[in-house]
C-alpha cells in the first residue's frame, strides 16, 4: 500500500516544477523555527549566566523548539519520500545540480547533528531534573563535550544555510530562473 502511494505521489510530483504544499509549509516553518532557535541560543541563552534564574524558561523553550524542529524534519522527509520531489532545478548530473543535491543533504545532516547534540547535552546535563526543579543548572555547560559539538554543528549549519540562501537569491535575481517559485504555496503554470 505504502509503495503504491509512494509511486503515485512520485509520478504526480515528478511532473511538477514546484514542491507540494505540505513540503512548502514544512520548509518555511522549519526555516522560521531554525531562525528562532539560533536567535534564542546566541542572543538570549549564550550571554545569560547559568546562575540567572530567568535562564530556565528560555532554556526550556529552546529545548522544546529543538525537539519540534526534529519532528518537523522527520515529517518533511516522510512527505518527500511519499509524495516525491519536483524535477531538479538544474540538469541532473550537472555541476550545479550535484552541488545543490549535496548542499541539501548537508543541511539535513547538520540539522540532525545540531538537534542530536542538543538532546545529548540535555541528557548529559540532566535537563529533566533541572526542568522538574529537583536540580539546578550547572555553573556552565563548557565542561560538556556535547556543548562543544552543539556549538560547532550550529556554526556549520549557519554557514551552510547562508550559502543556501545566497544560492537561492543568486538564482532568483541574477540567473532569473524563478527558483523561489518552487517553494511557494501559490501554484503557477
Amino acid at each position: 500500500m505504502v509503495a503504491e502511494l509512494r509511486k503515485i505521489g512520485k509520478t504526480t510530483m515528478q511532473s511538477s516544477t514546484q514542491y507540494n504544499r505540505i513540503a512548502v509549509v514544512l520548509h518555511w516553518l522549519m526555516a522560521l523555527m531554525i531562525v528562532l532557535l539560533l536567535f534564542v541560543g546566541s542572543q538570549i541563552l549564550e550571554p545569560m549566566a547559568n546562575s540567572n534564574p530567568e535562564k530556565l524558561i528560555p532554556l526550556q523553550g529552546h529545548s522544546i523548539l529543538g525537539v519540534i524542529t526534529g519532528l518537523l524534519l522527520i515529517l518533511r522527509y516522510l512527505n518527500i519520500k511519499l509524495r516525491g520531489k519536483p524535477h531538479p532545478a538544474s540538469e541532473k548530473g550537472s555541476k550545479m545540480g550535484n552541488m545543490a543535491n549535496w548542499a541539501h543533504k548537508l543541511i539535513y545532516v547538520l540539522i540532525i547533528a545540531v538537534i542530536a547534540s542538543g538532546m545529548t547535552m540535555a541528557i548529559e546535563a540532566d535537563f529533566a531534573s533541572i526542568f522538574a526543579g529537583t536540580s539546578v543548572i550547572p555553573e556552565n555547560f563548557n565542561h560538556l563535550t556535547t556543548r562543544l559539538a552543539h556549538g560547532i554543528f550550529t556554526k556549520l549549519l549557519v554557514l551552510v544555510l547562508l550559502i543556501h540562501i545566497g544560492a537561492a537569491l543568486y538564482h532568483q535575481f541574477v540567473v532569473k530562473d524563478h527558483l523561489l517559485r518552487r517553494m511557494r504555496l501559490k501554484r503557477f503554470n
